[in-house]
């Protein structure tokens, strides 16, 4: 199989699916990219506008991006683009109006003014979050671009999380239709 990694990070999941696939991993930041290039093909480019041809990947992996996307809409078309037709996209997202704050763990960031979030941000050395990204919101950008959701899962970090209705992250499981 074809798999795209984007915004690999560390390769962590590039590096172990390229046991048995043709795996690119594609980042903004060279330094990740160099620590796995003896593993993988690397690709240095910004998430927003992805460098490959159309339906060149059976799967496509966007963890714990979206969020740092000015244009989340932007980046869901590019990544219908590059998956092929029955392909899989594979999308984790932090819930960003948890009670607390994922990257941060500030206690309901969410509901204080956009100056103080980019401040709480800004301390922890983040370029970007995108705040105004909710899960139902993202849901609703993939399904509308011709994905078609085959599985949700919830991830909990502590079993007490689960007694609460939503969770602090989800993944989603997408096939591209048509």
């Amino acid at each position: 199989m074809t798999v795209v990694d984007i915004g690999c990070g560390s390769g962590v999941f590039s590096i172990a699916l390229a046991q048995d696939n043709f795996v690119v991993a594609l980042d903004i930041n060279r330094k990740h990219l160099e620590a796995i290039k003896k593993v993988v093909a690397v690709v240095n480019a910004d998430a927003h506008y992805l460098p490959f041809k159309p339906e060149s990947f059976d799967i496509v992996l966007s963890l714990s991006l979206m969020e740092h996307l000015e244009n989340p809409a932007g980046h869901v078309e590019y990544l219908k683009n590059v998956v092929k037709r029955g392909g899989w996209l594979i999308l984790q997202l932090p819930n960003l109006q948890y009670f607390f704050e994922p990257h941060s763990m500030v206690p309901f960031l969410f509901l204080l003014p956009q100056k103080i979030q980019k401040l709480v941000f800004r301390k922890l050395e983040y370029i970007y979050v995108n705040m105004n990204l909710t899960i139902k919101g993202a849901l609703k950008l993939l399904l509308s671009a011709g994905f078609a959701l085959r599985k949700t899962v919830k991830i909990y970090h502590t079993e007490v999380m689960r007694l609460i209705p939503w969770a602090p992250s989800y993944m989603f499981l997408l096939q591209k239709m048509g």
